[in-house]
């Protein structure tokens, strides 16, 4: 078994925590990853545990990120560290380089240079491109603006999905990229529009003019998560169970931000009313909504 690295994640902003967290545990790296919101209790962490890599804020509740750098410093140990901020200037930089700070990152975060980071702070070598939780090796386009398709990318990067697909619910597909070609997407791009479009049908229950539909699935081998974006879109989402399960919670925040933009970018008419949301839990055990839509998804992932 891979020696498994220990990351302490400092910030005091939960959403930023969860981003951290979750981009490490969604990356190939194989780390245990602890959370804390503030240096005196990543202070406390560090007394008791080994860690293999700091990555800390600056501005914190207290103690600050420079404070925590310089206590670490005085317990003697030799941990990379890895510093953010939203509040970037040349003072901060050289504090952080002049404390021997590994890399200084300012808010919003280029994710794919945080991996390499963090992939040079506990190998001590650098990350190929390639190697990158985002890499687009089998990408293709159709009809979608630059800003959409860069959008796309974007959510594939801060999810770390092993394949995304955005289609008409007619089952046009209008983007795809997957690191594999294990799913046929034509016809899942069908099944899944069929599924989405039916789900519409509760919005009239619901006082809902545009409907939002969101739908998880979980199969052996790979996690499916889909979602209406619009009246005639829709957004998929595939993780490849093997490298490792994601957190459904920040997975959806990240996806349903993406959607609201990709909402506006693929607009052509007047803006769009209120949203209802109607949500679909599909396993292996069962269905619900749809038992032939549910049915051929389900199909498409059992092979």
């Amino acid at each position: 078994m891979a020696d498994v690295k220990k990351v302490l994640v400092v910030d005091d902003h939960f959403e930023m925590l969860e981003l951290l967290r979750t981009l490490l545990e969604l990356s190939n790296e194989e780390c245990e990853v602890l959370a804390v919101p503030s240096a005196e209790e990543g202070l406390l962490e560090l007394r008791r545990t080994h860690f293999d890599l700091v990555i800390t804020d600056v501005r914190l509740p207290g103690m600050s990120g420079f404070d925590l750098v310089r206590r670490i410093k005085k317990l003697e140990q030799d941990v990379p560290v890895i510093m953010i901020t939203a509040y970037s200037s040349s003072e901060g930089q050289k504090e952080a380089h002049s404390l021997g700070v590994l890399r200084y990152f300012s808010k919003p975060l280029d994710t794919d240079a945080v991996l390499m980071a963090v992939h040079h702070a506990l190998h001590g070598e650098e990350l190929a491109p390639a190697k990158i939780a985002a890499v687009y090796e089998a990408e293709s386009s159709s009809g979608v603006s630059t800003a959409v398709r860069k959008r796309l990318q974007t959510l594939r990067g801060d999810t770390g999905a092993t394949g995304l697909l955005l289609a008409s619910l007619d089952g046009q597909i209008l983007f795809e990229a997957a690191n594999n070609r294990r799913l046929d997407f034509s016809k899942l791009a069908g099944a899944l529009g069929r599924t989405i479009q039916q789900s519409f049908a509760l919005s009239a229950h619901l006082d809902g003019e545009v409907p939002h539909t969101i739908q998880y699935y979980a199969g052996e081998t790979i996690e499916l998560y889909c979602a209406s974006v619009g009246r005639e879109h829709f957004l998929a989402i595939f993780f490849d169970v093997e490298l490792r399960r994601g957190r459904i919670g920040t997975i959806w925040v990240f996806t349903q931000r993406a959607i609201k933009d990709l909402v506006e970018l693929l607009a052509t008419g007047p803006a769009t009313p209120a949203v209802t949301q109607s949500v679909l839990f599909v396993d292996q055990g069962g269905w619900k909504l749809s038992r032939s839509s549910a049915s051929a998804v389900l199909a498409m992932f059992s092979t």
